[in-house]
């Protein structure tokens, strides 16, 4: 991963976004087909900051936008790239965790998501 978030410095003060942290709920219906919902976790602070240029992603016959994003925030047991992050009304897929930190007490995610 890039550095797009700086961690040489106080982190705490850089934690200023409002980040939701949500997880799958899989679930099979009557006739066994598998349905869910996404379930939230948490609310937490974190830093987010765009990491790199957009790209072209093809959706069946469409070609959307996408940017991935570099998010940071204090370490906890329940990441795994079974969540999603929904942060200022968009959904960020995550596509890998990175611990961070002299103690290792931070995680950056590379996320994948709608551009700004």
């Amino acid at each position: 991963m890039s550095m797009g978030i700086n961690l040489s410095g106080e982190i705490a003060g850089s934690l200023m976004e409002r980040v939701a942290i949500e997880r799958w709920q899989g679930v099979r219906d009557a006739a066994g087909d598998a349905v869910g919902a996404w379930l939230p976790l948490d609310e937490v602070a974190a830093a987010v900051v765009p990491d790199g240029s957009l790209s072209a992603v093809r959706v069946g016959d469409a070609v959307r936008s996408v940017r991935r994003w570099q998010v940071l925030l204090r370490r906890r047991d329940d990441i795994d790239l079974a969540v999603r992050l929904r942060w200022q009304g968009r959904q960020l897929a995550v596509l890998a965790i990175e611990p961070r930190g002299r103690q290792r007490e931070h995680l950056l995610l590379l996320c994948e998501g709608p551009p700004a």
